[in-house]
């Protein structure tokens, strides 16, 4: 899906706004292994992936690589509090296959919004989003056990469960990768 299609699904857009759209997000092609932004950077873009699996994670403070979460084609991908609220990010973002990503900077998302409604109502919707992934992220790590959080993510994301490395599906999941071996098994018996 590519992005003006992605944002006439949500709201009906004029053709001031489409071509306001398409001249305001970059289109940009990366390989695999790159990082977007780095712990500690401000993130001044917020990404739509039209193709490719992108990775939010942090280092804990025993040096484990986390896995915050996974974003996969038609969603967005930002570091939110550090995008929308102008913080230091504490996460990355990591390519986990070749991406093709649409590119809006801070401020020219901020002037997309300033000149259309229409984008507006893009903007809440992309942060009703995220406020709903992080919500179902802590409820899964709160009240799920390890195969009910699998289950959710196979039902929520399967793709991922053929596209990630299994040591970030079991760092999302916040069990071993033995962990996760045993759970896989018992589910293909």
């Amino acid at each position: 899906m590519d992005i003006t299609q992605y944002f006439k699904h949500i709201t009906p857009i004029s053709e001031v706004a489409e071509a306001g759209i398409i001249s305001g997000f970059q289109r940009l092609e990366y390989p695999r292994k790159k990082h977007l932004c780095e712990q500690g950077q401000f993130v001044n873009h917020l990404y739509f992936i039209e193709s490719g699996l992108v990775r939010m994670y942090y280092i804990n403070k025993q040096g484990k690589d986390v896995t915050y979460g996974f974003y996969t084609e038609g969603q967005f991908v930002t570091v939110p509090e550090s995008f929308f609220g102008r913080t230091a990010s504490r996460y990355y973002l990591e390519l986990l296959e070749d991406c093709t990503l649409h590119s809006v900077s801070h401020s020219g998302l901020m002037n997309l919004m300033e000149n259309f409604l229409e984008i507006r109502l893009i903007e809440n919707h992309v942060l009703r989003e995220f406020l709903l992934k992080t919500s179902d992220r802590i409820v899964a790590l709160q009240f799920l056990s390890a195969e009910e959080r699998y289950q959710k993510l196979n039902e929520s994301q399967p793709s991922i469960l053929q596209r990630a490395p299994l040591g970030n599906i079991a760092s999302y999941l916040g069990i071993t990768q033995e962990t996760l071996s045993r759970i896989r098994a018992k589910r293909t018996v």
